[in-house]
């Protein structure tokens, strides 16, 4: 008899969700990894945030469950992907973008609203010609960590090279992941009060509470409607 103790205080499940969605799935790998993904857009604070490959490798013990070897944990984990998303479980991307990188968004009416703006935001990049700055650190640790660099983002990146160091930049970014709350206006609310109070013990409380008046102040509206 196993000795594993379930808390059910840390499990919301409803009814519908377990008839609709679970009981359309019968591979447990494609189950591991939809389940994964929406915590992973909880976990984020909104559940338009885009998921990308390297959110899963963030967790090793995730991966460690789905495959003994690297080789073995990404073929998995692409398999669990591509049934999901021919399930109508993601959005947002084509299978070969995501083994890419490239982000997606679980079917939700935000994740659909997101992935239609991030669609939005590349037609525009191509049919303007619209040139991305030559790629410093932080653009890659952007891409990498936070998400997609859209024109609106590269922008807001290259003028906040101007007002702060690399370091403060990388930083911040990495305290967004570690938070795993991977928005700029979150690393915006970092730099904002280091600049204003000092990097000190006080800085990332600051940081937090500068974000919840974005999100859930008179700003939120501009960034869950």
């Amino acid at each position: 008899m196993s000795n594993r103790v379930i808390n059910l205080q840390e499990v919301h499940l409803s009814a519908r969700f377990l008839v609709d969605t679970i009981g359309e799935i019968h591979d447990s790998l494609q189950l591991k990894v939809l389940l994964f993904a929406i915590w992973l857009a909880q976990q984020s604070g909104d559940e338009a945030n885009p998921i990308a490959l390297q959110d899963f490798y963030s967790y090793p013990e995730f991966m460690n469950q789905i495959g003994g070897t690297p080789e073995l944990m990404r073929k998995n984990l692409l398999v669990g992907l591509k049934a999901n998303l021919d399930a109508g479980f993601f959005t947002g991307n084509t299978f070969e973008a995501m083994q890419q990188g490239h982000p997606f968004y679980i079917n939700t009416i935000r994740g659909q609203q997101a992935a239609q703006l991030q669609n939005t935001a590349m037609d525009i990049q191509q049919n303007h010609s619209y040139k991305i700055p030559d790629r410093s650190d932080v653009f890659r640790l952007y891409e990498e960590n936070i998400g997609p660099l859209t024109p609106l983002i590269a922008d807001a990146l290259k003028d906040a090279e101007k007002e702060y160091s690399q370091e403060w930049l990388q930083e911040a970014i990495q305290i967004a992941v570690v938070n795993n709350v991977r928005k700029w206006r979150y690393i915006q609310a970092i730099l904002k009060s280091w600049k204003e109070e000092g990097r000190n013990g006080r800085d990332q409380r600051n940081a937090e509470e500068d974000y919840k008046q974005y999100t859930k102040g008179k700003y939120g509206k501009f960034i869950k409607s």
